[in-house]
């Protein structure tokens, strides 16, 4: 590939800056170990390994999409930044099917009272700000950024346990109370009269 010379502007300014572009110095061909595929395997199922994930060709109009518990990443071979957009996709999944309402109200609010504007209601709702700082996050934890464990009650705290896979295990064993819930309706009552019962005929309790 040959050196290219282009012309660019000062950022913020009118001012155009001439300056050569040499594509060999750049990761301009191939795809970063971190946007491989075993590696987004690896940060998914963590994350969220219930979510659907599809790889799709590319396309010039979005990088990624989520919608009815699909996570699409469009880059086709093309592969760069889709870690980063892997992150932004799987918050909206999480924000869905694996976040409790509190947890998803506490990264809302602390996004949409700070901050820089985009000047879109689209970018600058809450559920487009909330993925854009866990994308933010998790690209710097990804990174190897040692960050201070947060407090309770924080965006962070919420971003920290979804990126290291505590709240998916906090989401199975809703579903497992779930699943045994409707059992231990009428077990509870049984037990409770048992007990009862043993009192009446000096039976120990704690063989109930």
């Amino acid at each position: 590939m040959a050196i290219e010379r282009i012309t660019g502007r000062k950022l913020g300014t009118a001012e155009q800056i001439e300056f050569d572009y040499d594509p060999k110095s750049t990761n301009s061909h191939g795809i970063p170990p971190a946007d491989r595929e075993e590696n987004l395997v690896r940060h998914h199922k963590r994350i969220a390994p219930e979510a659907l994930a599809v790889v799709a060709p590319s396309r010039d109009d979005v990088v990624g999409l989520h919608a009815s518990g699909q996570v699409t990443l469009f880059y086709g071979k093309s592969g760069r930044h889709a870690q980063s957009t892997l992150f932004h996709e799987l918050w909206h999944y999480a924000e869905k099917y694996v976040l409790t309402p509190d947890a998803r109200e506490i990264v809302y609010a602390e996004c949409r009272s700070q901050g820089d504007t985009w000047g879109s209601a689209y970018l600058d709702s809450d559920r487009e700000r909330a993925a854009r700082a866990f994308q933010h996050y998790a690209s710097a934890r990804a990174s190897g950024l040692q960050l201070t464990p947060a407090r309770r009650g924080t965006a962070q705290h919420v971003f920290e346990r979804l990126y290291e896979g505590t709240e998916h295990a906090a989401l199975m064993k809703r579903r497992r109370r779930e699943k045994w819930e409707p059992v231990m309706s009428w077990v509870r009552p049984l037990a409770a009269m048992a007990a009862a019962m043993a009192g009446v005929f000096g039976i120990p309790h704690f063989l109930f």
